[in-house]
């Protein structure tokens, strides 16, 4: 498979806008009364669901010829907990770390409670995760276990049916019943789970080369959409300071990243290609992903230690806490997210 450089980019850009979205929050928590940064970066959550849509588009993009073999399948499964499970590990260890030293720093907005065997294991509970991220990872894993299933059973030519059959089930639980209480049963009719699906389709739809508009036409959708998007989220939920949950945020995110994905995939085949620091970003944007939270909070609390009430400290700390909290997770992805996949590469295969 060729690499597709603008969905490797995508994700380097979600990782930023995540990073904008709780650079945001630790300048607030630690930076004295003033702030340089606009509550709009609130909106910044939008990355993981762009993650959500380029993950779903990349599985179906590597297991395309793949299908009813149990071989491929268990190396499928293989691969998927090699690239996820280890590295979040690694770090999850730091925050057990910080827990055991200073319970109080963790999960602070559920009362510092933790599920730690739950947290390394990827399994829904009631609280966040050690590392708080990791709830996404949760959602992939869940994504991964259906997918894999599919991949075993169903032939290459009936995926849009699974995919659908899959996509209604979830729309039809969440009508005929109410919220459940168990953690395991929320993740498995999560609506979040669409934005995987919608993903597989836009895979489909790419590799058999359909869609006629014109690449303006798709730009000026695109950008129609995610404005659409932004003014939802701003006059809904920004101004609140939280992040949209159940139905609503496959609606106000998960439509403009469909669009965006799709767009920057149409882009390449015309030449449109993001800069090559954004691909390089992408790589990285694992590491980035798990990392910005500790590194944000680590820069957070020294600055909190010569923060005054003024604005000046906040124009220069916030921009050296973004480019700490990047390059830290660019020089992780190297130093130790590619050595640990090798190593485990190596004792897997």
């Amino acid at each position: 498979m060729y690499r597709l450089y603008n969905i490797q980019a995508l994700r380097g850009f979600a990782a930023i806008l995540v990073v904008f979205s709780h650079l945001l929050i630790i300048e607030q928590k630690y930076g004295g009364l003033s702030s340089v940064l606009p509550e709009i970066l609130r909106y910044g959550v939008f990355g993981v669901d762009i993650f959500f849509v380029v993950s779903g588009f990349i599985m179906v993009t590597i297991t395309k010829g793949k299908f009813r073999s149990l071989r491929y399948t268990v190396k499928f499964i293989v691969q998927r907990v090699v690239r996820i499970y280890p590295v979040y590990w690694f770090y999850s260890l730091l925050v057990l770390v910080v827990f055991l030293i200073y319970p109080e720093w963790i999960n602070s907005s559920q009362g510092n409670q933790v599920d730690i065997i739950a947290s390394f294991l990827l399994f829904p509970v009631e609280n966040l995760p050690l590392l708080a991220v990791g709830w996404t990872l949760i959602h992939e894993v869940y994504f991964y276990i259906i997918f894999s299933l599919i991949l075993m059973f169903f032939n290459e030519d009936k995926l849009p049916y699974a995919l659908s059959f899959w996509a209604l089930a979830i729309i039809f639980f969440n009508l005929i019943t109410s919220p459940s209480s168990s953690p395991l049963i929320r993740l498995v009719v999560h609506p979040l789970t669409l934005e995987f699906i919608a993903g597989c389709f836009l895979a489909l739809l790419y590799f058999k080369n359909k869609g006629s508009l014109k690449i303006t036409t798709l730009a000026v959708f695109t950008i129609t959409m995610v404005v659409i998007s932004l003014s939802l989220f701003v006059s809904e939920f920004g101004a609140n300071g939280v992040t949209p949950v159940g139905w609503a945020r496959p609606v106000i995110f998960g439509i403009p990243a469909v669009c965006v994905v799709y767009f920057f995939l149409r882009a390449e085949k015309v030449g449109w290609v993001f800069n090559k620091i954004f691909v390089t970003l992408g790589d990285a944007s694992y590491s980035i992903y798990l990392s910005h939270i500790l590194t944000l909070s680590l820069a957070g609390r020294l600055w909190s230690v010569v923060s005054s009430d003024g604005i000046i400290d906040n124009v220069i700390a916030v921009p050296v806490m973004f480019l700490f909290s990047c390059v830290s997770g660019v020089i992780a992805y190297f130093w130790i997210e590619v050595p640990i996949i090798k190593m485990t590469k190596k004792i897997t295969y």
